[in-house]
């Protein structure tokens, strides 16, 4: 049973890092990218991901050193920003 929950949590983190990527940088809209990345949720998990990868070895990618609870976070955070048109955020972000 754990053996089984461990493979349940990898392909759940792996379906949650495909939509990341596919939102976030995958997007052609950079306003996306810059909201996202300037959220201070986002850079919190991603200095400790980068300094993960570095830990490693630069084994893999930054992101498959975030928790399943990390990268749900990101997710939520992708989402919520994704559903605002371009322009809002435009005018958010001041750019």
């Amino acid at each position: 049973m754990l053996f089984k929950r461990k493979h349940e949590d990898s392909e759940k983190s792996e379906k949650i890092k495909q939509e990341l990527l596919s939102l976030i940088d995958e997007s052609s809209e950079v306003i996306y990218k810059i909201a996202f990345y300037s959220q201070p949720e986002v850079q919190d998990i991603m200095n400790r991901l980068m300094n993960a990868w570095e830990s490693s070895g630069r084994r893999g990618r930054p992101i498959d050193h975030a928790s399943i609870s990390e990268l749900k976070l990101m997710l939520k955070i992708a989402r919520k920003i994704t559903k605002k048109k371009p322009e809002e955020l435009w005018a958010e972000y001041g750019y």
